[in-house]
């Protein structure tokens, strides 16, 4: 066993030891670790719509302006996806909190926000195929398809939503 390192290690570990102590600190470690997660989703999300903005700037300079207004559309539903997971309800919350949310469902929580990390890269995918397109037609065609990705991940995410509404309040520490 390691020994305790600084003096909030010790702290930490001193904590631990106070019945009920221990499950608060583990609540709260899984709660910042689901806001860290979003947070990185929210952040791919952004560098997927700073791309799709990169080639917006890019057929403008071509003088291709067939796509831009679905283009620009589609930039900000990524924006605003972006937002809702961000600042979506996280992890388990406090005692007088409206919304609670069990350990167990806070880790089944954090599981599907891993497999919403999947549909990111297909995004990110769709998004690169825009730029690669060919031809307004072909263009328009990757736009709808992203697009298609984006409401897969929409419909997702608000499914995480109803998984913490129905969370029933976790047992109190004695």
């Amino acid at each position: 066993m390691d020994k305790p390192k600084g003096l909030a290690d010790r702290v930490e570990t001193w904590m631990r030891k106070i019945p009920g102590l221990r499950t608060y600190l583990e609540r709260e470690h899984r709660r910042e670790t689901d806001k860290k997660l979003r947070e990185h989703l929210a952040s791919r999300l952004q560098e997927s719509r700073s791309l799709a903005k990169k080639i917006a700037l890019d057929l403008t300079t071509q003088g291709q302006m067939e796509s831009l207004a679905k283009l620009d559309r589609f930039s900000s539903r990524l924006q605003q996806m972006a937002d809702t997971i961000r600042y979506a309800s996280y992890g388990y919350s406090g005692i007088f909190d409206l919304e609670k949310i069990r350990e167990d469902e806070l880790d089944r929580l954090y599981s599907f926000d891993l497999l919403l990390a999947d549909d990111l890269e297909r995004i990110q995918k769709g998004v690169e195929e825009v730029g690669q397109a060919s031809s307004p037609y072909a263009r328009e065609k990757k736009i709808e398809e992203a697009e298609a990705l984006l409401d897969v991940l929409e419909k997702q995410f608000n499914q995480r939503k109803e998984l913490i509404m129905a969370a029933p309040a976790p047992p109190q520490d004695k």
